[in-house]
């Protein structure tokens, strides 16, 4: 095999009790370079350790005999230390094997993670055309140190590239090569976030315009680029019908930024008789009624929203740019046409004492919410909030396998850790644990499936 790309096995224990709740979609990122690179005519594979649930040591089996000539590994920050130890053990093995990282770990700290010699190049930002252009040159042996969107060590000095420019027609991207990863019956969202198996995950744009101070824009940037309703309905059918995909999940930041791309996706669904059912995250100042009712003819059954906190203040410290009153009316909407609404709530923000808690669990509970979800605010390199945390609390950013948004790694002033912790699984209590919304579960069983991964979720809600 000339190319294999990991999925590095997620330890999961960096999400502590909630770690089975989580979900296990595929890993698109990956999919995208792999089928750019297989459209181009190169042998590739896809070695996916998370969903396979394999250890360090099995990882390192497991590409010993593929024993690829160039190894490409996608690192999340709390995976980063577990992949420097890998690549070091890769590297004793077979030291002529090239291996070229990637991913949000090496987009927000490229060059602390490229001083790790065990690593021949870093590709930052948007990967698919840089990956693709660094591969053809390795395997004929060519240099590729002006490659543009790379940083790589030379003569003891790291070398950081100028950036490539962003795909503007992501519809130029063939689809995602699912075909490399293992079964499709083996990934699935969140406990409470699909109703029919398999389930397969799509993203279909990327920038976002808006200035939340939480989120980082340095990989995908401000602009929204897409891929049309057309295509997205393309994609669809396929999945059906060559891995009989019975709903997808839309992990777009805001879906329906651009409705008349959904209008067209959902009038290309009703055209091609696809019978899927489907979710997607969006705001819900691009939310309407007549857009509800289309995507639920459509199939459309849930929107995720970021609601954040249940306190106006704290929403406009963090530049969300909503009403709480914005908020109820949207929601409300929803739930008239019968799509189903799941919030997604952050506690431990700047600013934040006990009483705004309150305040956003008590809203939680007065939105027709079918889920919610509760995080602790983590300041990710690359975000606003990261270069002022400080101002506000304390903030430890030394154990990089600790920012996975269920530990708190700011605690602002006037709070504790273990005041956080304690009010994370409080709140997840207080929303799930009424008898009205145990009815409401109870209501959606349909089978046994249904009967273990909401037994699974209880269990989780009662550590």
């Amino acid at each position: 095999m000339n190319v294999l790309i990991l999925n590095p096995p997620t330890f999961r224990k960096n999400y502590g009790s909630y770690a089975d709740a989580g979900g296990r979609s595929q890993p698109l990122g990956i999919c995208y370079i792999a089928a750019v690179l297989e459209k181009n005519g190169i042998d590739v594979g896809i070695l996916d350790a998370d969903i396979l649930n394999l250890t360090l040591e099995q990882t390192v089996e497991e590409i010993k005999k593929k024993n690829p000539k160039i190894l490409l590994i996608s690192i999340l920050t709390v995976d980063y230390d577990n992949m420097v130890k890998l690549s070091n053990i890769l590297k004793k093995i077979n030291p002529q094997l090239k291996i070229i990282v990637g991913g949000p770990h090496l987009s927000i700290y490229p060059e602390s993670a490229m001083k790790n010699k065990c690593f021949d190049v870093g590709v930052l930002g948007e990967a698919e055309y840089t990956t693709l252009e660094l591969v053809q040159c390795m395997l004929k042996n060519k240099d590729y140190i002006n490659i543009k969107g790379i940083i790589y060590t030379k003569k003891d000095n790291l070398v950081k590239n100028p950036s490539r420019e962003l795909i503007q027609d992501l519809d130029e991207l063939p689809m995602p090569a699912y075909n490399l990863l293992p079964s499709i019956d083996l990934y699935h969202p969140q406990i409470h976030s699909y109703k029919y198996k398999p389930v397969a995950s799509m993203v279909t744009s990327r920038g976002c315009p808006y200035s939340c101070i939480f989120c980082d824009q340095g990989v995908f940037g401000k602009k929204f680029r897409y891929i049309s309703g057309k295509n997205i309905a393309y994609q669809m059918e396929k999945l059906q019908k060559q891995f009989g995909i019975r709903e997808i999940m839309f992990y777009d930041d805001v879906f329906t930024l651009n409705k008349k791309r959904v209008y067209d996706m959902c009038n290309e669904i009703e055209k091609r008789k696809l019978k899927m059912s489907w979710s997607c995250s969006s705001r819900v100042d691009h939310l309407d009624r007549d857009l509800l009712k289309c995507m639920k003819k459509a199939g459309c059954w849930m929107v995720g929203v970021g609601i954040e906190s249940g306190n106006q203040e704290i929403l406009d410290f963090l530049k969300k740019g909503l009403k709480l009153e914005k908020i109820k009316e949207v929601t409300d909407l929803a739930y008239e046409e019968g799509i189903k609404i799941r919030g997604f709530f952050q506690i431990g923000h700047p600013k934040e004492t006990e009483k705004t808690i309150e305040d956003t669990i008590n809203f939680a509970k007065s939105l027709k919410l079918y889920a919610a979800d509760f995080l602790i605010s983590t300041p990710f390199k690359g975000t606003e909030l990261y270069e002022i945390a400080k101002n506000y609390g304390e903030f430890d950013a030394s154990d990089k396998s600790l920012f996975s948004k269920m530990f708190p790694v700011f605690i602002p002033k006037g709070l504790t850790q273990e005041f956080l912790l304690k009010k994370q699984k409080e709140l997840h209590r207080r929303f799930y644990l009424r008898p009205k919304k145990i009815f409401e579960y109870l209501l959606l069983i349909r089978g046994f499936s249904d009967v273990k991964r909401y037994l699974s979720g209880a269990k989780i809600l009662f550590n």
